[in-house]
């Protein structure tokens, strides 16, 4: 098992059929090129990030956690980019997982090596508050799902699926990702997708009828529906977007009433802007979306 790529243990053991811009510029350098395991490219107000490591199943190495966060950064730091899509290339791997041979083989004194739990592969893991779009082009694998539990909204191809083998093939315990999808999903589904791995991953249907993802579409539709979607998000007042992000995002480590209470003080220092559709009647508003 040992010997064999993530590629070949998830179709092995579970059938998986194979299936602006100046911040960008800074940080990537001339279209994106900087960047070696991801690109980064502006589209109007949109930051399209794609992972680029297809075959080596985009797994998560020392040099893409280098680069992460500074997409990351240099996202946030752009005026111009109000929304981001977070996808991969080809039609078969989304993410893989973690390639932990990469940083973890070096020996090091045992208090360097202690887990802390500090993650910055995502834009909240980043402190990043703008929205963000994971278009899932293919198989989730292990610490990927942290694109998808951290993203504002998903949306997958019907022929992906999503599994964990911290178990069955990294010899760890999985922490992070459970807890984290707990709050998203029924527990009976995160014990089947942590204890089974790859032997019965949940498939894009089964992910949307637990509520993982959000809809399916086909594969050549999936960046076109992901940039409809924020082309809409992108419409509204980024203070209001970005507000809302954090103070949602911060309410998952509060009671329910410290959490209104905080949401409250944000609203309050973000006060009532102008909105896209405030001086119109709602039936209206409606009956025109509904037309569209």
């Amino acid at each position: 098992m040992s010997e064999m790529s993530r590629r070949a243990v998830l179709v092995a053991g579970a059938a998986i059929p194979a299936m602006g811009a100046a911040g960008a510029a800074q940080a990537a350098g001339e279209g994106g090129q900087g960047f070696k395991t991801l690109t980064y490219e502006a589209k109007g107000p949109v930051a399209v990030i794609t992972l680029v490591r297809p075959e080596q199943d985009n797994l998560i190495d020392a040099e893409m956690l280098r680069e992460l966060p500074a997409v990351w950064k240099a996202f946030q730091a752009d005026d111009s980019l109000r929304v981001a899509i977070f996808t991969a290339t080809g039609d078969t791997v989304f993410c893989g997982g973690a390639d932990t041979a990469s940083y973890r083989d070096a020996p090091s004194p045992a208090y360097i090596r202690r887990d802390e739990g500090i993650r910055t592969y995502t834009a909240k893991q980043n402190k990043c508050w703008k929205p963000v779009i994971a278009a899932i082009n293919g198989f989730v694998v292990g610490p990927g799902l942290h694109f998808l539990l951290d993203a504002d909204i998903c949306i997958s191809v019907p022929d992906a699926t999503f599994c964990d083998m911290h178990m069955h093939r990294s010899g760890a315990v999985p922490v992070i990702e459970p807890i984290e999808m707990a709050r998203k999903i029924p527990q009976e589904a995160v014990s089947r997708m942590f204890l089974l791995g790859a032997y019965e991953p949940i498939s894009a249907q089964r992910a949307l009828e637990l509520g993982l993802i959000s809809e399916l579409i086909s594969h050549d539709r999936l960046m076109a529906r992901a940039l409809e979607l924020a082309g809409y998000i992108a419409q509204a007042d980024m203070h209001l977007t970005t507000a809302f992000i954090e103070s949602f995002y911060k309410a998952r480590e509060l009671g329910v009433s410290e959490a209104i209470n905080r949401g409250l003080i944000i609203r309050q220092a973000t006060g009532y802007r102008p909105a896209q559709f405030g001086s119109s009647p709602i039936r209206d508003v409606l009956r025109g979306r509904s037309k569209s």
